[in-house]
């Protein structure tokens, strides 16, 4: 675990370390806007796949699966989705997880929405499963305390996660003390 000033934060920092001009980006859209505008500031070639209200924005494995180039480093996902809150599947996001670590691709799996998920158990952060996925989280939006800027981002790769904690310290270099204990009282309750 990296904690780090917000969710964006985390974003920022991994799609610093992982992607760069040449390089490409799958990304389902609608989005957090930090998960296409950093990659397209870095100069990161893109291929955007749009979630639509007539399939309840259900994540499109095929559409994804097609999307991948030679040159793809990484699949950007949200979920439960921002900004709709669809829990997608399991099985789908499973489907993405082992597609991607097949080929060395990265997934970044934005879960800022997880702790407002009421429509089914809990799952473990997407992270747990494997060492080519990245989670995102934050107090931002389930714990209603976003001006704290407190988020983290999981992965079990000890190589990337000394890539991020170095790009982190150039961002950031550390977090307030007193942030983190606002936060350590919150996840208390």
């Amino acid at each position: 675990v990296l904690v780090t000033a917000g969710a964006a934060t985390a974003l920022f920092v991994v799609a610093t370390t992982l992607l760069s001009e040449g390089d490409h980006l799958v990304v389902i859209r609608p989005n957090y806007g930090t998960n296409l505008e950093t990659p397209r500031a870095i100069g990161c070639a893109m291929t955007i796949v749009d979630l639509t209200f007539e399939t309840g924005f259900q994540l499109p494995v095929e559409a994804i699966r097609s999307a991948i180039l030679p040159e793809t480093k990484m699949i950007s996902l949200t979920s439960p989705h921002n900004p709709t809150g669809v829990v997608f599947s399991e099985k789908a996001i499973q489907e993405i997880i082992e597609l991607a670590s097949s080929r060395g691709i990265r997934v970044l799996m934005d879960e800022t929405y997880r702790y407002l998920n009421f429509q089914t158990a809990l799952p473990a952060y997407a992270a747990e499963q494997n060492a080519n996925v990245i989670s995102i989280c934050s107090l931002s939006k389930a714990f209603g305390a976003p001006g704290i800027r407190m988020g983290w981002l999981i992965n079990r790769d000890p190589k990337l996660m000394h890539q991020l904690l170095a790009a982190k310290e150039q961002i950031m270099i550390s977090n307030s003390a007193i942030v983190e204990a606002i936060a350590a009282e919150i996840m208390k309750q």
